[in-house]
Order: C-alpha cells, then sequence, then structure tokens
C-alpha cells in the first residue's frame, strides 16, 4: 500500500540546521556488501539489509492499457556489468551500484530499510540517476521531456519530503532531516514512480547516508 504522501513539488525541502556528524548508520549503504534475491526470483535481486515494495494495478493516470503499475526489475551490478564509460555514471563509492527498472511498463516503488536510533535530529541522504528514456536517435538516448514522467521522494519514520521532480538524465541528490523523539527502530527509505510505459524506466542509486546532526 503505498504510503500517503504530500502533492509533488521542486521545491527542494530545508537545510538542516546542524552538520552531519558520526558513522554512516545505514546497513550496506553503498550496496558493496552482498545481495539477496527476494522470494528466490532472479529479477528482483536486491542488496543485504535492504527491503523492496512495489505497486500493481490500474496507476490512476489514465484508462489506457499502459496506465498499470508493473513489478520492476531490480540489480546490483558491479563495475565488470557496466561499460567503463558508464562507470562515473552510475557508481559513485566502491564497485557496486542498484539498478531499478522496467521497459514498456510504469513503475512504482520504494527500496527500505530499518535502523534502530536513539533521540535526536538525523539527516538522510539519497543519491540517483533517473535513466528515464522516452527513445533513441543516433545511438544516444533521449531522456523524457515531460516532468512528470519521474518523482521521487525519501521517507523516514512517517516523514517525508512530499514528491520531487528530480532532472533526468544526471545523478541528483536529495536530503530529508528528521527528528526521533524515543529510541526505537525507523524505517527510511526511498521512493520513485514513472507513470510512463517509457521504453525505459530506469534508476540508479548509489552512495547513501544515515547520519545524525551536531
Amino acid at each position: 500500500t503505498p504510503i500517503p504522501v504530500p502533492a509533488a513539488t521542486n521545491i527542494p525541502p530545508p537545510a538542516p540546521t546542524g552538520r552531519p556528524t558520526g558513522p554512516n548508520l545505514l546497513p550496506n549503504p553503498s550496496f558493496e556488501e552482498g545481495h539477496y534475491n527476494l522470494n528466490g526470483i532472479p529479477e528482483l535481486q536486491l542488496p543485504n539489509g535492504w527491503l523492496f515494495e512495489w505497486d500493481e494495478g490500474p496507476t490512476g493516470y489514465g484508462t489506457e492499457a499502459w496506465d498499470v503499475w508493473v513489478r520492476p526489475e531490480t540489480r546490483v551490478l558491479s563495475d565488470a556489468f557496466l561499460p567503463a564509460i558508464e562507470h562515473p555514471l552510475y557508481i559513485w563509492d566502491g564497485i557496486h551500484t542498484v539498478k531499478i527498472f522496467k521497459g514498456q511498463g510504469a513503475i512504482s516503488y520504494r527500496l527500505l530499510t530499518d535502523v534502530a536510533l536513539q533521540p535526536g535530529t538525523y539527516e538522510l541522504k539519497i543519491s540517483y540517476f533517473p535513466d528515464l528514456v522516452m527513445g533513441y536517435s543516433n545511438g544516444q538516448k533521449l531522456y523524457a521531456d515531460d516532468p512528470v514522467a519521474g518523482e521521487i521522494y525519501l521517507l523516514a519514520d512517517g516523514n517525508t519530503t512530499g514528491w520531487i521532480f528530480p532532472t533526468f538524465g544526471q545523478r541528483n541528490t536529495t536530503v530529508l532531516t528528521f527528528a526521533v523523539d524515543n529510541p526505537h527502530v525507523v524505517r527510511v527509505g526511498f521512493a520513485a514512480r514513472g507513470r510512463f510505459a517509457l521504453n525505459n524506466n530506469g534508476w540508479f542509486m548509489d552512495d547513501w547516508f544515515l547520519r545524525r546532526l551536531e
């Protein structure tokens, strides 16, 4: 079930009042520590320590045959599986990146993890590359020209950034600052949706952080 969030916005969240300090609190934050297949399904390859949710059924955006959420595919890719020219585009720490994608299908999903946190203020910092391709020209990708083709939000302990329109075809970084009032396990993560059945609804992600603020 999708988590209710505000309407889409391209306004960045407020700057944090402190600066990040201490270790990265996320498990397997750069996806270098192995992977597993969810329910044994090869097309759902996920980084260890992370959970995956997705939506299926009508998108609510239209009544055409393609206005249906379908299950994405997920991969934990090492640099050996990507052309050398693409390494700096999609890998920002270590030698692995996560790719979540679907060709010719609308997708809506969440990549999540649970972290035990003490009271304090925290910063969740997520980097991702929307590889939303509507076609090709002379061997070059043509990225989606409609800004609503891809949207994201960050979530942490019931807080979200609200839907944000990222820039397609380049690395984006989004930050969510949130407070924890009492010690408990907090669910944090990244959500994205591509409402159109593009040639490729692709998202790369790497080098994530969760740190306490001073």
